[in-house]
């Protein structure tokens, strides 16, 4: 799907959003000493609840890069799957940071065989797959 120059501008800036909110706070006590109130407001920013952020906080940096690796892999472009259904995004980001299966995500991703495999042990198999099948949602 081609997007236009201001759209493709406009979901990569909305893109980052999350990314460059997560990289001021890189650990769990810079974003403690904010207090519940200013967290709140953070959280509320990002269409979540306190709670949540602390969670996504406590997750590894990249807890969910399999994820969007996967996507790709599966023509599934994340920055429109992250602008066109949010709360679905970041549920699949949650649960693929939860993954017990990312060694062998990595591997399938690495040598190229995730479209085969992922549906034996993707957490998100079931959303890729309903993804899938929306032509606004992928890429070449």
């Amino acid at each position: 799907m081609a997007m236009n120059e201001a759209s493709g501008s406009f979901a990569a800036r909305l893109s980052h959003l999350y990314g460059n909110i997560r990289n001021c706070f890189q650990t769990l006590s810079e974003l403690d000493e904010l207090g519940p109130e200013l967290q709140s407001e953070i959280a509320a920013d990002l269409g979540i609840d306190r709670h949540r952020l602390l969670e996504l906080n406590r997750l590894a940096a990249n807890g969910a890069e399999e994820m969007e690796r996967l996507m790709q892999a599966l023509h599934i472009d994340p920055v429109e799957v992250r602008l066109l259904s949010p709360n679905q995004f970041r549920e699949m980001q949650s649960n693929c940071s939860h993954c017990a299966s990312k060694e062998q995500c990595r591997h399938d991703l690495g040598m190229h065989q995730a479209p085969e495999n992922f549906a034996a042990y993707c957490v998100n198999a079931g959303e890729m797959n309903a993804l899938r099948v929306q032509p606004d949602l992928l890429v070449d």
